[in-house]
């Protein structure tokens, strides 16, 4: 076990000495260390750019870590920020467009004053710890953080009740002494822990590296798509795990707050990235402020379009490949970074770096897929039920099958508290269905239950019923049709193929598959023609969701029948059903024809193989 109180900083930047450290606690708190602290080690345990770290311990016993800024500091950052908008003017003549250099400088330069904030630091740390921080009993109500974070406390608590499968106290957050402590020394809780980069000591402990990575994620996707406030710099450093195998979070001088409306853009931006909808992905980065206004977005979906490719293209689906591939469009219509995003880009990308120390397959954009599902289904919010549907129905009405039953797989395997991916979740897909998405959409986070599955599926049953939904009513109907034909001359070639005769039934069976393949164009997990595979790899998927969806429903059957009941006593029910069995019959009747046709020319076959 190593001590992590040095994780506080990542840089090995040589400290200033104790007697001018000890003086600015001196000057800080009003009395010498030796009165404040039972004991105080001689020299720093770590030390960064803007302070350094003592190990100390008080009268009642208790070890505290001393953080100590160097002194200076605000003077230092007061000439940097002149230098920096000094700089920044020249700059951004130069680069001419890119008007967002002095935004970025001011950015920059209000979280440098901020760091250099303790007392904010240790706001931050105990509103973290509140939010986060499940085995955080109590606070000390004379300097605690304001009522508002209590009240989300507690509206989390309430969450958790109702889900109480969600991994929520593993985080640790280092408690603030306050009577220790001012805007230039901060006093808090020594953890001791493992560095995420010890890996042999992680080993020999028997911790589940993979757990620790789905800690680490889970909690960081709540952070930034869930409350809004995050630790922006999760790097190794900040974080350790303690022998009870917990994540302590170190260092919140740098945390940023993300509002609502952007943590939707955002989910909505990675559903479009997941989909391939270049277009969708342009209208968001206009409305996020990535793109300037009046720029042409069908030029940028074109530009996207060739970076990302289509639906049948592989999603790249960790931070670094993204940004890669986006440095091109970006540059060439003049992307700009708002203010709010550079802080969520740092946390993405610490996160991954940290990640991949224990599993170096990680994608981030990859883990994140199955929490944003959890989210859509957990949240009633029109906006996210709007996001939901995009992401099972494209554009042009059609249902995206292959999303729908990974998603009802995803649930069933939750109802059913199975763990991990189902072992048949990739039995039977063509090549280009499997991508790195399935393998992680199982993974559902615990982030939903059988009530708010059931309320997203009445909302999305009810805009398929609504006006609205017309054209998915008819899309949807051509599929069932098609795909119990398909069922239908399946068995018939079966039979037929059953028969003695099956060095003839080889050539029936090609003409059915050419027949297949023109019925089929708009069956498979694309839109292009696919064959009889096409069609068989739908059905399969189709009867492997169905499954899933009785052991789903076996898990509370009371509130699938009342959802069951309440639509099928609505007259657009009625008329969508009336509208199905009229189709089905309508192609049954031209389908008999067809069939009588084979049949009379397979049985022709068979007697003149007989007789010969």
């Amino acid at each position: 076990m190593t001590c992590n109180s040095c994780g506080f900083f990542k840089d090995r930047i040589p400290p200033v000495r104790s007697s001018v450290a000890l003086k600015v606690i001196e000057s800080e708190l009003g009395s010498p260390a030796r009165k404040l602290f039972a004991s105080i080690s001689s020299e720093p345990v770590a030390a960064a750019s803007l302070g350094q770290v003592y190990k100390a311990s008080l009268t009642t016993g208790e070890h505290v870590a001393v953080k100590v800024q160097r002194p200076g500091m605000y003077a230092r950052l007061v000439l940097d920020s002149y230098l920096l908008h000094f700089i920044g003017g020249p700059l951004q003549r130069y680069l001419g467009a890119r008007r967002d250099i002095l935004d970025a400088v001011n950015e920059m330069v209000q979280n440098m004053f901020e760091e250099i904030n303790y007392k904010k630091e240790g706001r931050n740390a105990e509103r973290f710890a509140v939010l986060y921080g499940g085995l955080v009993k109590e606070l000390d109500a004379s300097t605690s953080s304001s009522n508002k974070s209590y009240k989300s406390k507690q509206r989390w608590k309430t969450r958790r009740q109702l889900n109480s499968d969600a991994p929520l106290d593993f985080v640790k957050v280092p408690k603030i002494y306050w009577n220790l402590s001012s805007k230039a020394v901060l006093t808090m809780e020594w953890i001791d822990g493992i560095k995420l980069t010890d890996l042999a000591t992680l080993h020999k402990m028997n911790f589940n590296t993979q757990k620790l990575v789905d800690q680490g994620v889970f909690s960081s996707l709540r952070q930034l798509l869930e409350e809004g406030f995050f630790h922006a710099d999760p790097h190794p450093g900040n974080l350790v795990v303690t022998k009870e195998g917990m994540l302590a979070y170190f260092d919140f001088g740098m945390m940023g707050d993300f509002p609502r409306e952007y943590r939707i853009g955002l989910i909505r931006t990675l559903v479009h990235f997941v989909n391939r909808d270049s277009l969708g992905l342009a209208n968001d980065f206009l409305v996020l402020g990535f793109v300037p206004k009046g720029a042409n977005l069908q030029d940028i979906a074109v530009e996207l379009h060739a970076s990302f490719g289509d639906e049948k293209s592989k999603a790249q689906l960790d931070f670094q490949g993204i940004m890669s591939q986006l440095s091109n469009v970006m540059y060439k219509y003049n992307f700009r970074l708002p203010p709010h995003y550079a802080l969520v880009i740092r946390a993405l990308g610490s996160l991954e770096g940290t990640a991949t120390l224990l599993d170096p397959e990680f994608k981030v954009v990859a883990s994140a897929y199955p929490f944003i599902i959890g989210r859509l289904l957990a949240d009633p919010d029109p906006d996210m039920r709007e996001i939901l549907r995009e992401l099972l129905i494209r554009n042009n009405g059609s249902i995206r099958w292959h999303r729908l039953e990974r998603l009802v797989v995803a649930i069933a395997d939750q109802s059913s508290a199975k763990s991990g991916p189902s072992k048949q979740s990739d039995k039977g897909r063509t090549l280009s269905e499997q991508d790195d998405i399935s393998k992680e959409d199982t993974r559902s986070w615990g982030m939903f239950d059988t009530r708010t599955v059931v309320s997203a599926t009445s909302d999305l049953l009810d805009f398929i019923l609504s006006d609205e939904g017309y054209r998915v009513r008819v899309l949807l109907v051509q599929d069932i049709v098609l795909s119990l034909n398909a069922f239908l001359d399946k068995a018939l070639l079966a039979s037929m193929k059953h028969d003695s005769y099956k060095g003839n039934g080889s050539s029936i069976d090609g003409e059915k598959t050419n027949k297949q393949g023109n019925k089929s164009r708009r069956m498979g997990t694309e839109e292009e023609p696919g064959g009889a595979q096409e069609i068989e790899d739908f059905n399969l998927r189709i009867s492997r969701a169905l499954g899933a969806f009785k052991r789903a429903v076996n898990s509370s059957p009371e509130l699938w029948i009342i959802l069951l009941f309440n639509f099928a006593s609505r007259s657009e029910t009625h008329a969508f059903l009336g509208t199905l069995v009229h189709s089905l019959l309508s192609s049954w009747h031209r389908k008999g024809s067809e069939h009588f046709w084979l049949l009379l020319s397979w049985v022709i076959h068979d007697m003149y193989d007989t007789k010969k």
